[in-house]
């Protein structure tokens, strides 16, 4: 039988994933069935981007075959998250920050090396959260997800397999630019590192495309 090509339908492809929406987690995910209690972390303008600095290690034999590959291994990733945020707020000052504090002034600066404070970052298409142009809430339990308290839509099931959830990692500081341009509004790149998570399962110990739960084997963030 021949081989054959055919383009895909115009009217059915998703051809957007529109804006981002971020929110934390206080800790490393502690692993499947574990309750995940995402924190909104603040407004967003510009893009939200993963770069996934994956490492390979390449078998050539330049003399036989010049410098393409004969064999690659993926030695592993560094996700590093840049999020344009809009940093005026100082509540944010004790979140996005390596070594942050619950309360209180910030400051940086130890006579040893301190330990990150860690988090679980999730994002989310925007989308997701808007019906009849009012914003709703997202929730998952182990009976399924709810988008302002109905069972999600198809439609809104395939923009949660857009999210992608870091299990564990850290923010960099978040210090303050000061401008008179836009009224002084202050949108800076926040960065996020992510971490290995040795609670996690083989192929997720960094992160999770889509819905967690459609993993194998499923990943719960709810407890029953």
């Amino acid at each position: 039988m021949p081989s054959t090509a055919t383009i895909g339908n115009l009217e059915t492809t998703i051809r957007h994933i529109g804006r981002g929406t971020v929110f934390y987690s206080v800790g490393a995910f502690g692993g499947s069935g574990t309750d995940l209690v995402l924190v909104y972390l603040g407004d967003t303008e510009g893009e939200i981007t993963v770069e996934e600095n994956a490492e390979y290690s390449i078998l050539t034999t330049p003399e036989l075959t010049g410098p393409v590959a004969r064999s690659k291994y993926l030695e592993g990733i560094d996700p590093v998250i840049t999020i344009s945020l809009v940093g005026a707020d100082p509540a944010l000052d004790s979140i996005v920050n390596p070594t942050g504090v619950s309360s209180g002034s910030q400051g940086g600066g130890y006579e040893r090396h301190q330990a990150v404070t860690e988090y679980a970052l999730v994002i989310f298409p925007e989308e997701l959260f808007i019906e009849n142009n009012t914003a709703v809430a997202v929730g998952y339990t182990q009976a399924g997800w709810t988008v302002g308290g109905d069972a999600a839509s198809g439609a809104q099931l395939a923009l949660l397999d857009k999210a992608i959830w870091f299990w564990r990692g850290h923010f960099e500081a978040l210090t303050p630019r000061y401008n008179h341009a836009d009224g002084g509004k202050l949108i800076t790149e926040v960065i996020f590192h992510a971490m290995h998570n040795n609670d996690m399962a083989q192929g997720h110990y960094v992160y999770t495309k889509g819905r967690p739960d459609e993993a194998s084997p499923a990943i719960e963030i709810s407890v029953p």
